[in-house]
């Protein structure tokens, strides 16, 4: 892309075509909205993986003792390693070792020391709804999001610079017929002049032949505005979010039809309703978290013991157990009512847009279905309204017809290019919206 840019502001004079492909590129690449979508693409992912590091393998070490001149009171070792598993389980593991003539017969371990292995949960809802596995659970949902708000800004990206570029297109040609019809004008100002000189031609068809031409050359410049206000408009969102200039002095539109590329993200649904059935997964997994967090929580730390060196003991185990019972419970209550009225705002939400995707999927269809029917109707009008302009250039030839007739068969024939072109340009525009955003992919 930037070796494109530089070439078009090194060689402004001279006449070249952009390409389709390579103006969408850009533009997309430069457009600020999709830059700031990446961005947050990327801080939803970095969120996933903060929440990830709490099932991540943690090792404890610790050494403590006490040493009184010269003679050791006590001295113990640990080591301890968990590994988190999905819900709320613990897999843990461990060893210590206590030496000493002072030690607390709870720390007392034998000579090789004391290793453990067994697990630590949660039971009941928090043994499958914990709160680590709800916090990897949503920021997955959100990075669902922010995907389908990047895909979405893609897309709508993409759907501005087919407006852009098709009016160029349209414009363009505009430009190019009018400027063919000033020339004709021209020179048959000069010849009908030549031909007053010769006594062939009235002073009224001179009359007739000069205002053709100043219309046709007031035309031409009304068509050059348009013009410059359409290259400024490509020159505009070709900058983008970048600070170096375009200059598309002398450059052109490739005049054929825009091709629809595929996204960067391969399209799971459409943008609007990927993001709203996150959202109403995210706001379920949050309910039902909030419903486990209410209710007693009783917990479990079980673990088998082996003394160094020795086989696996069985009725060798050490554990932990209680009961968190909250009495009122206050704050998991609001957390549930929460989660719920958040719930409803999703299931809403997901309804209206669905709703609204079915009626825009309707009108776009059946505004492409008339758009391309007035295409066609146009485009013979077009046709008929050149075979009638070159029948009359004919007649006014050989002196069967009038300049004023002439300049009438032109206006219209001119009228009937601007039509056709700026019609097919919005067709392609609304054919690009109804795929972009109602369909999953390009």
């Amino acid at each position: 892309m930037r070796a494109l840019l530089l070439w078009l502001i090194a060689v402004p004079a001279m006449a070249q075509t952009m390409a389709w492909s390579e103006f969408v590129a850009m533009a997309v690449e430069r457009a600020q909205d999709v830059r700031v979508a990446e961005a947050k693409v990327a801080e939803a992912r970095a969120q996933r993986m903060a929440a990830f590091a709490a099932f991540e393998p943690r090792v404890n070490l610790s050494s403590e003792g006490k040493d009184y001149g010269n003679d050791l009171q006590y001295r113990l070792d640990r080591a301890e390693a968990r590994v988190g598993l999905p819900g709320g389980i613990d897999l843990v593991g461990g060893a210590n070792q206590s030496t000493g003539a002072f030690i607390n017969p709870e720390r007392l371990t034998p000579s090789e020391g004391l290793v453990n292995l067994g697990i630590s949960a949660p039971l009941g809802g928090a043994l499958i709804f914990s709160d680590r596995q709800y916090e990897w659970g949503a920021s997955s949902r959100n990075l669902e999001i922010a995907e389908s708000q990047l895909d979405r800004t893609e897309r709508r990206a993409i759907l501005n610079a087919v407006k852009v570029y098709t009016f160029w297109q349209a414009q363009s040609e505009v430009q190019g017929a009018v400027n063919e019809a000033l020339a004709v004008a021209a020179e048959r100002l000069r010849l009908v002049r030549e031909a007053f000189r010769l006594g062939e031609r009235s002073e009224m068809d001179t009359l007739e032949a000069y205002l053709s031409w100043v219309d046709r050359r007031a035309d031409a410049a009304k068509q050059a505005n348009y013009t410059a206000g359409a290259i400024a408009e490509v020159e505009q969102l070709l900058r983008g979010a970048d600070t170096t200039g375009v200059n598309l002095a002398g450059v052109k539109p490739q005049p054929l039809p825009v091709v629809l590329g595929t996204s960067r993200l391969e399209a799971r649904s459409i943008p609007e309703l990927e993001m709203v059935n996150s959202a109403l997964r995210r706001e379920r997994l949050a309910t039902t978290t909030a419903w486990a967090q209410w209710l007693p929580a009783p917990y479990v730390d079980y673990r088998m013991l082996q003394w160094g060196g020795s086989a696996w003991n069985p009725e060798a185990v050490q554990w932990k157990v209680g009961l968190t019972v909250p009495l009122f419970n206050q704050r998991a209550r609001a957390e549930l009512a929460g989660a719920q009225a958040r719930l409803r705002a999703a299931q809403a939400n997901a309804t209206a847009t669905q709703n609204q995707f079915d009626v825009v999927r309707v009108q776009l269809d059946q505004q492409v279905q008339a758009l391309d029917s007035e295409l066609k109707a146009l485009t013979a009008s077009e046709s008929a309204a050149y075979a009638l302009l070159q029948q009359e250039r004919r007649r006014f030839a050989l002196g069967e017809s009038t300049m004023f007739i002439l300049a009438s068969r032109e206006t219209k024939y001119l009228e009937a290019v601007q039509k056709r072109t700026l019609t097919s340009a919005k067709l392609q525009s609304l054919e690009a919206e109804r795929r972009l955003l109602t369909s999953p992919s390009l």
